[in-house]
């Protein structure tokens, strides 16, 4: 385990599952930003299978979410359940009180993937470098994958130029997938989450391309607010999924800055949003993470 420090924030990390930050904790306001799990005991690092029991700290998601098998330029693709990186074990290249580097390379797609983080006040910054030295492109969508705390209070704080969601989970509060919603509706809050005691889950997908890579959760009973920063050139999609009980008991939430629309490749590719790591090519960005104080 990784552990990075200074006067205001803690974070544990595990290379062993994919760099997960287990924990980001803000010590003068004891908060704890990260959800934590909830079931079972201890952590099986190796072999570790259903992505469902893993459902708890911030994960990257890569080369895509949904599970499926594809067809692509006479290759037959497996992508596995929420992606390859967060059930291996990465390589640590680098390591101080502030700062760690990790890398992992993919034997299904041959994929060179590198992410660094950097400890800076309250703020987390994660630089990302993916490459391709293969002689094959790979279809491929990234997602954050940041499972965060969930107060029945909190607000969600949607990118200001977002005006319609797409819900893309069938049934419970949304109705249908593929519903699209103006984000004022006499249905929905798009700015809260579902109360504690409706045992709900939601997924949905701000329908507009993100121009302004700016969101976060706002927790006014701890009078905190968690920001994330990032590139919406490389990032132009924005998923919410919030569990208030209604998936396996738990409660937690994320906002999920994507490169394709939205969670399967050959969706993306069908509705032409998919990116294709090319043969020798890489992509870098970056995501900020802050925990600020009101």
């Amino acid at each position: 385990m990784i552990i990075l420090e200074n006067s205001i924030v803690r974070m544990k990390i595990l290379p062993e599952l994919g760099g997960k930050i287990l924990s980001f904790y803000r010590k003068d306001k004891e908060f704890e930003l990260a959800a934590q799990k909830s079931r079972g005991d201890g952590l099986t690092l190796s072999g570790a299978e259903r992505f469902s029991d893993y459902a708890f700290g911030m994960d990257d998601a890569f080369p895509n979410i949904d599970a499926e098998e594809i067809l692509w330029n006479d290759r037959r693709l497996r992508y596995p359940d929420h992606g390859e990186i967060w059930n291996h074990a990465f390589q640590v290249l680098e390591q101080g009180e502030l700062s760690a580097k990790l890398s992992w390379q993919s034997e299904a797609f041959s994929y060179l993937y590198e992410k660094s983080f950097s400890l800076e006040g309250e703020k987390l910054r994660i630089r990302y470098r993916i490459c391709n030295p293969g002689r094959e492109e790979i279809p491929c969508i990234w997602t954050w994958h940041g499972l965060m705390r969930y107060e029945e209070d909190m607000r969600i704080l949607l990118p200001e130029e977002i005006k319609h969601c797409r819900n893309v989970m069938p049934g419970g509060i949304l109705g249908k997938a593929e519903e699209v919603y103006p984000m004022e509706n006499p249905l929905y809050d798009f700015t809260a989450v579902p109360k504690a005691y409706s045992h709900s889950m939601v997924k949905y997908y701000v329908e507009e391309r993100v121009e302004n890579g700016q969101c976060g959760f706002l927790y006014p009973s701890q009078k905190l607010r968690c920001m994330m920063q990032y590139d919406a050139a490389k990032l132009p999609y924005l998923g919410v999924w919030i569990t208030a009980g209604g998936f396996q008991g738990d409660y937690n939430c994320a906002l999920e800055p994507s490169s394709g629309f939205y969670d399967k490749v050959s969706r993306a590719r069908t509705l032409k949003t998919l990116p294709v790591l090319g043969s020798g090519e890489e992509t870098e960005f970056e995501l900020t993470l802050s925990l600020e104080e009101l």
